[in-house]
């Protein structure tokens, strides 16, 4: 007999968990990109690249290399 996959209790430290774990995965990933193109173009790293909304845009080379490491971490 196969065991059960599906949990059909609910369970709130399960979710913060992987809530907690998405969120992780998701801005160290993004922290490595933007640490890795700052290295290439040699730009000096700023944590205003991750959290700030004027810095994203394609008006500045600052928010060009912001929105490619944003698009590099979907695409991860």
């Amino acid at each position: 007999m196969a065991g059960q996959f599906r949990s059909y209790v609910w369970d709130p430290l399960l979710i913060l968990s992987q809530i907690v774990l998405m969120q992780t995965v998701y801005y160290g990933s993004l922290g490595l990109w933007l640490a890795l193109v700052d290295g290439l173009v040699r730009s000096s790293p700023s944590l205003d690249q991750m959290f700030d909304a004027e810095i994203l845009g394609f008006s500045t080379p600052p928010g060009r290399l912001s929105t490619m490491s944003f698009v590099l971490n979907a695409l991860t």
